[in-house]
C-alpha cells in the first residue's frame, strides 16, 4: 500500500472562494512572486463553465484556467492584478465516452493522464505516447505541449492525437457573452488550439484517437558517452520508445531500448519510476541539507560522490521497473503499454501528516530546483552534444550537480501541425539542477549551466518547453514559430479583448516586452542574461564573463580572489 501525503491545492483563498493566491506544485514561480486573484470558480459541467465565462466576459474580467496539480513552472496560471478570476478544472474530471469501434476516447479537460490511460486500457485501447509523469490534466498537458519520446508515427506529442476539441471562449452579447466552439480535424483552428498556453479560452472536452492496447519490452543499456553524438539520432529511429539518460560528468549514457512486442509475449511488467514514488520526508531533508552544505562549501567532490551513489541506486533498482509489479529479476521487462508508459505513485496515498511526500512538495524540506528544457533539431544535435562534452573536458566535475537529479533526460519529438508545437524533428534535453532558497545565492558551476542554456538557445536555435524553464529562454522565442501569425489571428477571433491573456503570456508571445527582468542578481535565477557584474553576485565572487567555449555567451563566473 502506497502512503504519501497528496499535494495540497494550488489555489488558496482567505474567504471561501475569494481573495485567492495561486502557485505551482513546486511552491515558487521563476521570479518567486505570489500570484493573486479575486475569485476561483469550480464548474462541474460544460453548462456551468459557459455561465462562468459568460459572466466574466460581460464584466470584462481577466480569467485564467488552473488545474488540480498546477505543474507548470512558468506563470501561465496567473491572471493580471488582484481582481482576476481563476477557473479550476478540478471537477471537470470525467471520462465521457470510450468508443472501442472507432478507437477514440472523449474526456473532460480536468481528467488526469493516469485516468485516461486506465480507462482506455479497460476497453483494450492505448494512447500511444505520453509524458512519463501521470499527474497532469489533459487540459494542462495540451496547453503546454507535453510529450513523451518517439520519432515514430505522429511522434510523441499528445496534442497530435487530438481529433476533436470543445473549447469555451468569450462571445458577442448576442451570443450570450460565451460560446462552445467545436473543432475537429477539418478545422485549421484546431492547430491553434492543440497548444494554446490557455490564451484561447477554456478547454471543456477532448477526443483522442487511440490504438489497440499492445505490449512493450524495455532494456536499459549503459555505455560510454564517447559516441553519443553519433548515435543519438539513429538510436531514436531504431527504437519506437527510445530515450537516453545522459550523465556527462561520469561520461556515461544509458540507452532505453524500448519497442513493441507481440501481445502473446510473456510478462506483466510495471514501471513505477523511482523518483516519482513517495519518499520519507526525513530522507528528503537529509538529501537537501547535504546538497546545501556542498553548495556553501563549494564541495564539487562531494557532489560527484553523491551523484554516483544516486545513479548507482537508481540503476540497481532498474529505475523502478519490475517484471511482475513486485520485483525486478532482469531485463528485458515486458508488459502492457498502460503499465509502462507513465507513473507517479507519490500522488496516490492517503494523508499521512507529511511523513512521506512527493520529493518536490514545498511543505517539506525536499527538492527545490530549476528545470531547463529545450529541443534541438536532429540535424545539429550532434554538434550540441559535442559542445557540452567540450565543457565537461574543461572541468569534469562541473555537471555532477545535474546528475544528482538523474542527469540529462533526452527524449525524441517530431514536428507538429500545432502552430505552437515542435517545428522540426528534434531531441528534447531536460536538465534539473539545484536552486537555492536565497535568490541572491549563486550555485556551484553556475557558469557551465548558463553556457549550456545559451549554446542551446542562441547557437542552435533551441525551442523551450512551454511548461518548464526560466524566464530568459522565452525572450523572443515566438519568432521561431513559422505559424505564429496564424495563431494570433485565431487568438484575436476567439478572445479579441484578451480576457484569457495576461502580462506574462503577452510577454512570452512577443506581444509585450518584459520577459527578462533587469535587477541586481537577475542572472542567478535566469531572469536575465548578465550584461553587468551587478546581475551576478560580485560580493560572493561571481562576475559577468564570456562563456568558456561559446564566446557570445554571458555567464556568471566564479573568480577566486586567492
Amino acid at each position: 500500500m502506497v502512503c504519501c501525503s497528496p499535494p495540497e491545492e494550488p489555489v488558496k483563498c482567505s474567504s471561501k472562494n475569494s481573495d485567492c493566491t495561486i502557485t505551482n506544485s513546486y511552491g515558487a514561480f521563476p521570479d518567486r512572486t505570489v500570484c493573486k486573484a479575486g475569485d476561483v470558480a469550480y464548474p462541474k459541467t460544460e453548462q456551468e463553465l459557459v455561465s462562468i465565462v459568460s459572466a466574466a466576459t460581460q464584466a470584462k474580467r481577466k480569467m485564467k484556467v488552473v488545474t488540480r496539480f498546477s505543474h507548470s513552472i512558468p506563470k501561465l496560471v496567473c491572471p493580471d492584478g488582484r481582481d482576476g478570476l481563476l477557473i479550476s478544472t478540478k471537477y471537470l474530471n470525467h471520462t465521457l465516452k470510450v468508443d472501442a469501434a472507432a478507437m477514440t476516447v472523449t474526456v473532460e479537460s480536468g481528467v488526469t493522464l493516469r485516468q485516461l490511460i486506465n480507462d482506455a486500457a479497460k476497453a483494450g485501447l492505448a494512447l500511444p505516447y505520453s509524458p512519463y509523469w501521470w499527474g497532469l490534466t489533459i487540459g494542462g498537458l495540451l496547453g503546454t505541449g507535453a510529450h513523451g519520446s518517439s520519432l515514430w508515427g505522429k511522434g510523441s506529442s499528445v496534442h497530435d492525437y487530438v481529433v476533436e476539441m470543445r473549447i469555451v471562449t468569450p462571445a458577442e452579447p448576442g451570443e450570450g457573452f460565451a460560446k462552445v466552439r467545436v473543432l475537429n480535424e477539418r478545422d485549421k483552428d484546431l492547430d491553434a488550439a492543440r497548444v494554446s498556453l490557455g490564451v484561447l479560452g477554456v478547454i471543456s472536452q477532448v477526443t483522442f484517437k487511440l490504438e489497440p492496447l499492445f505490449k512493450r519490452s524495455i532494456t536499459y543499456v549503459t555505455k560510454d558517452d564517447n559516441n553519443l553524438g553519433d548515435e543519438a539520432v539513429s538510436f531514436g529511429k531504431q527504437h519506437e520508445f527510445a530515450d537516453i539518460f545522459w550523465y556527462p560528468s561520469q561520461r556515461k549514457a544509458v540507452y532505453r531500448i524500448d519497442d513493441r512486442v507481440s501481445s502473446n509475449a510473456s510478462g506483466n511488467g510495471l514501471y513505477d519510476f523511482t523518483p516519482f514514488r513517495s519518499t520519507p520526508s526525513l530522507g528528503l531533508a537529509l538529501i537537501r541539507t547535504t546538497e546545501e552544505t556542498q553548495e556553501s562549501l563549494r564541495d564539487a567532490n562531494g557532489k560527484c560522490l553523491s551523484a554516483k551513489l544516486i545513479i548507482s541506486t537508481l540503476q540497481t533498482g532498474a529505475y523502478g521497473l519490475t517484471n511482475n509489479g513486485i520485483i525486478f529479476t532482469g531485463y528485458p521487462v515486458t508488459g502492457f503499454h498502460n503499465r509502462l508508459q507513465s507513473s507517479g505513485t507519490c500522488l496516490d496515498g492517503l494523508e499521512d501528516s507529511l511523513i512521506t511526500a512527493c520529493a518536490w512538495d514545498p511543505r517539506v524540506k525536499g527538492e527545490f530546483f530549476h528545470q531547463t528544457t529545450f529541443s534541438i533539431g536532429l540535424s545539429v544535435v550532434k554538434n550540441f552534444i559535442q559542445d557540452v562534452q567540450k565543457l565537461v573536458a574543461l572541468e569534469p566535475k562541473a555537471l555532477c550537480g545535474l546528475e544528482l537529479y538523474n542527469g540529462i533526460l533526452m527524449r525524441y519529438v517530431k514536428a507538429s501541425s500545432g502552430y505552437l508545437g515542435k517545428q522540426q524533428d528534434a531531441i528534447d534535453f531536460d536538465l534539473s539542477y539545484y536552486r537555492s532558497k536565497d535568490p541572491m545565492a549563486p550555485r556551484l558551476y553556475q557558469d557551465f549551466l548558463e553556457e549550456i542554456e545559451q549554446i542551446a538557445l542562441f547557437k542552435y536555435g533551441a525551442l523551450p518547453h512551454w511548461g518548464k524553464n526560466r524566464n530568459l529562454v522565452f525572450d523572443g522565442v515566438i519568432r521561431k514559430y513559422k505559424n505564429a501569425a496564424e495563431f494570433f489571428k485565431i487568438k484575436n477571433t476567439y478572445d479579441p479583448s484578451g480576457l484569457f491573456s495576461s502580462e506574462w503570456t503577452d510577454q512570452i508571445l512577443g506581444l509585450k516586452n518584459g520577459v527578462t527582468i533587469w535587477k541586481e542578481g537577475c542572472a542567478l535565477e535566469g531572469l536575465c542574461i548578465c550584461s553587468q557584474d551587478i546581475h551576478c553576485a560580485p560580493s560572493k565572487g561571481y562576475f559577468c564573463r564570456p562563456g568558456k567555449t561559446f564566446q557570445s555567451a554571458r555567464v556568471c563566473t566564479y573568480v577566486n580572489s586567492k
